[in-house]
């Protein structure tokens, strides 16, 4: 009953803070999960799977899993996002297209426009509740499911190394029932992300990259979720990173040959004293080279 407890407290008060767009670490990797522009960046034709676990000791606890594919050609680049994400008995099963077109200001800078087009499925599975008064009329006791449209954009500038943008996400702030006893419709609620990057070059084979993301929309209160990337000789790679929920994680990964492969551990500074609040997250990429060019 204790886990029951926290785990609705989290819901609440972690969770819709920012909406569970952000469910994983794999957005410091893949920065096209926040904003769609920046997939025009990529130069080479990618595959990406990741699967993140967070709170394994409580019921139905919360998971996202992600399969990712890009492409690029020259001025044009697209994406297919495959996205599944569990918080306790509520389910966002997302299948999405992205476009971005990369337009030059000068030889070093360019900037990117992404839209992003998506088709969410909203599931509640009430099968397994056991409320305190049987025969709940405010329950239906099955899977019940809304079928939701919508779109993402958004803008980048970015050299080779650095970038800042700007990204709005459910711009069309869909009304749904996600149950047949409902009496109103919720809202999806429209986010607004500024995000950023520089590179610091330390020596020939040294690189530390500090980035920052910052989330709001109307009902919660602003989101950072700040982070760093060090990368030794294009080969290895480590990371740190710490939210506004409190949450503090780290990741270690290595390149080799067109493979790119990730591990993420974090924990909840907060929640550490009442659960098992870690998080584990693996991820694999794959990168198809192109003809006279180098992966790295």
């Amino acid at each position: 009953m204790k886990n029951i407890i926290i785990f609705i407290i989290i819901l609440s008060s972690f969770g819709l803070k920012a909406q569970n767009i952000i469910n994983s670490r794999f957005h410091i990797l893949n920065h096209s999960i926040l904003n769609p522009a920046y997939i025009g960046t990529y130069q080479f034709t990618s595959i990406s799977l990741f699967s993140s676990h967070k709170w394994f000791n409580v019921k139905n606890y919360p998971y996202t899993q992600g399969l990712i594919v890009s492409g690029n050609n020259n001025k044009n680049s697209w994406g297919i996002l495959l996205l599944n994400n569990r918080w306790g008995n509520f389910n966002n099963l997302s299948i999405q297209l992205t476009y971005s077109y990369k337009a030059k200001i000068n030889d070093e800078w360019n900037i990117f426009s992404g839209l992003n087009a998506n088709v969410n499925q909203f599931t509640l599975n009430q099968t397994n509740y056991k409320p305190a008064e049987e025969n709940d009329a405010a329950l239906s006791y099955h899977k019940e499911k809304a079928i939701i449209p919508n779109f993402n954009a958004g803008i980048l500038l970015s050299n080779n190394f650095n970038f800042i943008g700007i990204s709005i996400y459910n711009l069309l702030q869909n009304n749904y029932k996600i149950t047949t006893n409902d009496e109103e419709q919720n809202k999806l609620q429209r986010h607004f992300i500024i995000s950023g990057a520089y590179n610091f070059t330390i020596n020939e084979k040294l690189n530390i990259k500090p980035m920052m993301y910052l989330i709001k929309n109307t009902y919660s209160k602003l989101y950072l979720d700040i982070s760093s990337i060090t990368t030794y000789d294009n080969k290895y790679f480590a990371g740190i990173g710490f939210n506004t929920n409190k949450e503090i994680s780290f990741m270690g990964g290595l390149f080799y040959k067109e493979f790119q492969f990730s591990y993420s551990y974090g924990f909840n500074l907060y929640l550490s004293s009442y659960i098992n609040s870690s998080l584990h997250e693996i991820s694999c990429s794959y990168r198809f080279k192109k003809e006279g060019k180098k992966l790295l």
